[in-house]
Order: C-alpha cells, then sequence, then structure tokens
C-alpha cells in the first residue's frame, strides 16, 4: 500500500500559523541559542530550529520549490557539523591546550545564581546575547533600520542573524562555535541577497559556498582537536 505523503506546498498550508513573525522570531531565539550555549548538541539542534523556520521565510520571497533547496542545504550543513562533532567528541579539552588557552576554557571565576554557578566568562557572553536580541527587537520597530525592498518580518530576521552571527565570530574561539555564528550571518546575507536575485544559479552558488564554508569548518574543528604528532628525533 503506498503512502501519499504532502507535497512542499500542503505542507507549507499546515505550517501557515508559523509564517510571517513567528517565523522570525523563532529564528532570531534559535540563534541567541546557537551562540549562548556552549553545549554541542543543544546549539546544533537550535541551528536545525533555524533552517526549519528560516524555510518558512525562504517561502515567502522565493519559489516554494527554491525555497525547499535551500532547507535542504540546511539539514545538510547540520548532518556534517554533527559527524564532525561525534567525531572529534567536540567539547573535550583538547591535548595541547597552552595554559592561556585552558585558562580561558576553564575560567576560575565563576558566579552563583540562585542553586547553579557559572562561569563568569560563559555568564557574559550569555548577557551579551541577550542584550544583543533586546536590541534587535528595538530596532527592527524604528523605520530606520526597516528594508523597504522585504517585509518587515523578514527584515527583523536579516538584522538579527547577521548582529548574532558577528557577536558569535567576536566572543567564540572554537572553530566549530564560531563556524555556527558565520553561518547564521550567511543565513541573513541570503534572506537579503536572494530578494535581489532570486535565479537558480545564484542559488545553487550560494549553496555550494554554503557547503564549503562548512567543509572548512569541519576541517578547522577536526585539526584542533587533533592529537598532537609526536616527531622522531633525529
Amino acid at each position: 500500500m503506498l503512502v501519499d505523503f504532502p507535497n512542499i506546498f500542503e505542507w507549507l498550508e499546515r505550517a501557515a500559523p508559523l509564517q510571517g513573525f513567528p517565523a522570525a522570531t523563532i529564528v532570531l531565539l534559535a540563534a541567541a541559542v546557537v551562540v549562548a550555549i556552549w553545549d554541542w548538541r543543544v546549539a546544533l539542534f537550535a541551528l536545525v530550529v533555524q533552517y526549519l523556520a528560516g524555510g518558512l521565510l525562504f517561502a515567502d520571497l522565493l519559489d516554494p520549490r527554491l525555497a525547499f533547496v535551500k532547507f535542504l542545504a540546511g539539514m545538510f550543513i547540520c548532518l556534517m557539523l554533527y559527524m564532525t562533532a561525534r567525531q572529534v567528541e567536540w567539547g573535550r579539552q583538547p591535548a595541547d591546550l597552552s595554559p592561556a588557552e585552558q585558562s580561558r576554557l576553564h575560567p576560575r571565576r565563576t558566579v552563583a545564581i540562585w542553586r547553579f554557578t557559572l562561569p563568569a566568562l560563559h555568564l557574559l557572553h550569555l548577557v551579551l546575547v541577550v542584550a544583543v536580541v533586546f536590541l534587535v527587537f528595538v530596532l527592527a520597530d524604528r523605520p530606520a533600520f526597516q528594508l523597504a525592498i522585504i517585509p518587515d518580518y523578514v527584515s527583523l530576521a536579516v538584522l538579527g542573524l547577521t548582529a548574532l552571527g558577528l557577536l558569535g565570530m567576536l566572543i567564540s574561539e572554537e572553530p566549530m562555535k564560531a563556524g555556527m555564528s558565520f553561518l547564521l550571518f550567511m543565513t541573513g546575507f541570503e534572506l537579503l541577497y536572494n530578494t535581489l536575485d532570486q535565479t537558480v544559479a545564484m542559488l545553487i552558488l550560494l549553496a555550494g559556498a554554503n557547503m564549503a564554508f562548512t567543509l572548512t569548518i569541519a576541517y578547522l574543528t577536526q585539526l584542533r582537536y587533533a592529537p598532537p604528532v609526536a616527531l622522531d628525533e633525529a
């Protein structure tokens, strides 16, 4: 017995309540989790959610079939990052940490909040992310920060993704975390650029560029966590 799976247009019809500002809000909050949360599983799940909600935004700008290609490219990117993180056991301490790097990864200063104890540096990053999200929501309502060529909710997503992506690249020293932030920035750029150029060739070019960036992130992560090679003395 054949199963009749819904097509793209039927899926979009079912997701209609999430389109528009709800999708933009989900994208923004998911991006904040990617930047703020250190655990790679949570951050990668948030990146998947960001690509899912981002697909709904692309469906408002592109042909739904082209938006589905964007969604598939995002899922492949998340799969590549997942395989890389599992392979290197991302989150463990690299074997060749310098004392300065070790102090940054495992800061001695901690802050107690109710029953939880958090490293002061991670708490600072969380405060910065919350501040950026609040600022984005405030500025998105101002006409000076709204882009006339795209809907207001897409403008909110573009502003939030680019701001959080840049913040994540500034505060992250790990290739995986910085790479995820760069991918957030790229999604914001694509939301803006695909409004101007909706050709299939450019869509394929941008998807290929994202794949190439992801391969670079995977290579740098592998290189960072690879055990040091012992050279035989002559």
